[in-house]
């Protein structure tokens, strides 16, 4: 991401798994996408219109364990926070991503397996500016003792603190780059605890289902303090940096790139989205290199697909 310059991938990619709330198999085809087309989520319609979802926070509903992205019409697709992380960690500001099913792909429960995957197709840098946004003021999203506050930085910094029964407080500080992101957070995977998981899946919400596809394969899962997974953990700060990478990927949705000092006392999904607003809504931002090019069409970003794909 030198220069904040924008990008896309070089050819078009695809991925397939379960979801981590539906349980169910899905398929996404990342393609590439032209200057200022944004990161737009496309689900696939067996019948009628496909329907394209701006990766954006006035897009999200608030389910739990996730980001959603809903539509006008309703259509929505969960869990895209990995992807996005992977997204910011490989300098992408445009792509189409098509969505065969209602989910992305769990993966291994990282944002590990789309940053590799990206790396191997290459980047394509584009000759314009990405969009970055400096923070000029605090802002503070609160929920009871729960916050995630923001306050002016050159660069990207996270100070995350969580609570977890019997494994105390956890904290973790450092500024995120592309690089970083990729060498120390980039593998970091999603968890939960085994009893909690089972009893999702007991209930089994019939509308927005919750850890259905939790495994061993998808997630951490925990037990009293230890990690079940062969293994065990990947590193010893893997918990506190999924909470890092869910954020970075949460930020996403700002349609730029972040710049500020975030600190955060249990963050979750929906204080990262609340934070969004509250910084946009209050206007507690300059606009660092914007794009002043006209805005490419979504028909364009159709054109450059039919040609990448050959």
């Amino acid at each position: 991401m030198t220069g904040y310059s924008q990008a896309t991938i070089a050819a078009p990619l695809s991925f397939k798994g379960a979801g981590l709330h539906t349980a169910k198999r899905h398929k996404i085809t990342l393609r590439p996408a032209p200057v200022n087309a944004g990161i737009i989520f496309r689900v696939i319609k067996k019948k009628g219109a496909d329907i394209d979802i701006p990766a954006h926070w006035q897009n999200t509903k608030n389910l739990p364990l996730c980001t959603c992205l809903v539509s006008e019409t309703g259509e929505q697709v969960r869990t895209v926070e990995h992807l996005m992380a992977a997204l910011y960690a490989c300098g992408i500001s445009n792509v189409i991503v098509e969505v065969e099913g209602k989910e992305i792909p769990i993966m291994d429960g990282s944002a590990r397996p789309f940053t590799e995957a990206i790396d191997e197709v290459g980047i394509a840098q584009q000759h314009a500016q990405q969009k970055v946004y400096r923070v000029t003021e605090k802002v503070e999203y609160t929920e009871d003792k729960r916050y995630v506050r923001i306050e002016p930085a050159d660069s990207l910094h996270l100070d995350l603190a969580i609570s977890l029964t019997n494994f105390g407080r956890l904290h973790w500080s450092g500024e995120v780059t592309p690089e970083t992101f990729k060498q120390e957070i980039a593998s970091a995977r999603t968890f939960g605890r085994l009893k909690n998981g089972l009893l999702a899946q007991l209930t089994r919400f019939q509308k927005d289902p919750v850890c259905l596809g939790a495994n061993t394969k998808t997630a951490v899962v925990i037990v009293k303090d230890k990690a079940i997974n062969k293994g065990g953990l990947r590193m010893e700060n893997e918990l506190i940096f999924h909470r890092a990478l869910d954020m970075v990927g949460d930020l996403m949705l700002s349609g730029g790139i972040i710049q500020g000092k975030i600190t955060a006392n249990s963050p979750a999904h929906r204080l990262n989205h609340g934070l969004l607003q509250a910084i946009f809504e209050q206007g507690s931002y300059i606009e660092v290199g914007a794009e002043t090019a006209p805005e490419s069409s979504l028909a364009n970003a159709d054109e450059n697909n039919l040609k990448s794909s050959g």
